[in-house]
């Protein structure tokens, strides 16, 4: 097996689905099931790598509470390797309640947990030293996390990792865009993956090619344009023009949403490390976000081979 970083956020998710919106107007709300799974974008990317067949080291800090207890034994039981997690001494570990709507949409309640220690000191860089591709969930998705970005992936480059940065931009960020610098640490990142929303906060800009021309500008080797329910968009430098390959999302019955970015990373990493090209490594992202949204939660995803049986279908 190939083995990747997923250095970044980890919580653990309490869902609750069939929420509708209008129901936070009630005192109490009665819902069919709860259920708990792993949340937070770098553990769910590293737990769908190890149901794809590969060796995740994920890198975070948890606490040593009940939730982190929790979480440690859920990622272990699905193969991720634990042993260079650090441990908070000053917050409970990141909780986020997930109400997921009728439709598939969701919206989150966290709380003031264990990701705002994440920083630089939180990667292992002998554990780093041993993997193919360092993946960050995600950028500006903590503020720790986000300042460390420069100086963690240009070390991550150094020793020869392809690097993958996710982008999702948390309450610390919204309305601050000009607070942020994705210069700093895009000219170390082999690939990002922002959606529109997210490319369009980072650039200012409104179309998806100037977006994409900006972020290269700034220095990354590929934009990853995602699009939802249209699929995404690849693109890198030309010789004269922007170089683009688009590949079609794979129409599946949606449960909930929550996770797919991640599992598209996730599908996305482990076609790198099976050395395959962009166009088949969003393809296999794309399959591994098609089966994820159809179970609730992030971790839903079965195995390799539910994968490769949607990548067939939509490939007919």
């Amino acid at each position: 097996m190939s083995k990747a970083v997923c250095f970044g956020i980890a919580c653990l998710d309490l869902l609750v689905p069939g929420l509708d919106p209008a129901d936070f107007s009630k005192e109490t709300i009665r819902v069919g099931d709860f259920s708990y799974s792993t949340g937070g974008d770098a553990i769910n990317e590293a737990v769908t790598l190890a149901k794809l067949g590969h060796e995740p080291i994920l890198m975070t800090v948890l606490a040593d509470d009940a939730m982190g207890h929790v979480l440690t034994d859920l990622a272990e039981k699905a193969g991720v390797g634990m042993g260079a997690v650090k441990r908070s001494q000053t917050h409970q570990t990141a909780v986020s309640i997930v109400c997921v709507h009728p439709d598939g949409e969701r919206n989150f309640i966290v709380n003031d947990g264990s990701d705002n220690e994440i920083g630089a000191d939180t990667v292992d860089w002998e554990a780093a030293a041993k993997a193919q591709v360092f993946c960050v969930g995600s950028a500006y998705g903590a503020k720790g996390l986000t300042e460390c970005l420069p100086e963690v992936l240009k070390k991550a480059k150094s020793l020869g990792l392809t690097t993958c940065v996710d982008i999702m931009i948390g309450s610390e960020y919204v309305g601050l865009e000009s607070e942020a610098d994705p210069g700093a640490f895009l000219q170390y990142a082999d690939y990002i993956f922002p959606n529109r929303s997210e490319a369009r906060w980072m650039t200012g800009e409104s179309e998806p090619d100037a977006m994409a021309e900006k972020l290269l500008d700034m220095g990354c080797g590929c934009v990853v344009l995602k699009d939802g329910e249209n699929g995404c968009v690849l693109c890198r430098k030309g010789p004269e023009s922007l170089r683009k390959i688009f590949v079609p999302a794979i129409r599946c019955e949606v449960v909930d949403t929550t996770g797919a970015g991640d599992n598209f990373l996730a599908g996305f990493t482990a076609g790198l490390l099976e050395g395959l090209d962009d166009e088949s490594c969003a393809k296999l992202a794309t399959a591994t976000a098609s089966a994820s949204v159809r179970y609730i939660g992030a971790a839903g995803l079965k195995n390799r081979a539910e994968v490769e049986e949607i990548l067939h279908e939509g490939l007919q």
